[in-house]
């Protein structure tokens, strides 16, 4: 299966998936584990379509709706339509709302720090994927700077303390992303994220800030050019044990 193949199942295989489907998907998932570019763009889907939804979620049916889908059909007086010239008029603004319904709808560019971080989040929540595998940081640097990732990040006192694993390889709107992953030592993993500050419209401040991010706990900060998102399972003093 070619990365374009791939695509045009995981962009279709949930409005119909029949039993004759799922191995097709499976052998696409496969291939996105495998191709970081691949990996990327599913990612960018999932992220438009969770915005696409919230959306969706916000808009209010009119009032009095049910109502008058229930009313007795013997109330109801058909006239042709295109005889009277209220109803064209509101034909012609129907057709106008449609229009700026869809002009509001439309996903925004995902190039805040928000959509970054869910977008990095929604990649270790799904099947995180090591690059690199080691328990040396030096070496998870070395990788990275081979790759043109960042390579110079600080890793935080507390989080000094635990067990390197390995490293992956991301991209954020056509910007290298770094991921070193950590063993917390309960089979859980940590993961901070390592992008330039110049690849973010709002960079977030210095003073880590603590966020709940769907199932993981995130704490975000920047400091020497680079912006840093630290991810990981809820755990009590979260943020003074690994700071």
């Amino acid at each position: 299966m070619t990365p374009t193949e791939a695509k045009r199942v995981l962009q279709f295989h949930r409005l119909e998936l029949r039993d004759t489907d799922v191995d097709k998907v499976a052998e696409a998932l496969e291939l996105v584990s495998r191709d970081p570019e691949l990996r990327n763009w599913l990612e960018e889907q999932q992220l438009v379509e969770l915005q696409l939804r919230q959306k969706l979620r916000s808009i209010s049916a009119p009032e009095q709706l049910r109502e008058r889908i229930l009313a007795p059909q013997s109330s109801i007086r058909l006239h042709p339509w295109f005889r009277q010239p209220a109803l064209l008029a509101a034909a012609a603004l129907v057709a106008l709302l449609a229009v700026v319904a869809i002009w509001q709808l439309r996903p925004e560019p995902p190039d805040r720090f928000a959509d970054y971080r869910q977008r990095m989040v929604s990649a270790v929540l799904r099947s995180y994927h090591m690059d690199i595998e080691t328990n040396d940081t030096a070496q998870v640097r070395e990788f990275m700077a081979r790759r043109g990732s960042p390579a110079d990040f600080e890793v935080p006192t507390g989080l000094a303390r635990l067990e390197v694993t390995g490293g992956g390889l991301h991209q954020w709107r056509g910007h290298p992303v770094s991921m070193v992953c950590f063993d917390r030592g309960d089979a859980q993993m940590l993961f901070l994220f390592v992008l330039r500050r110049e690849a973010i419209v709002d960079v977030p401040p210095a003073e880590p800030q603590a966020l709940q991010v769907n199932k993981l706990t995130t704490l975000s900060w920047s400091r020497d050019g680079n912006v840093y998102l630290l991810a990981g399972p809820p755990e009590s003093g979260f943020s003074k044990k690994y700071l």
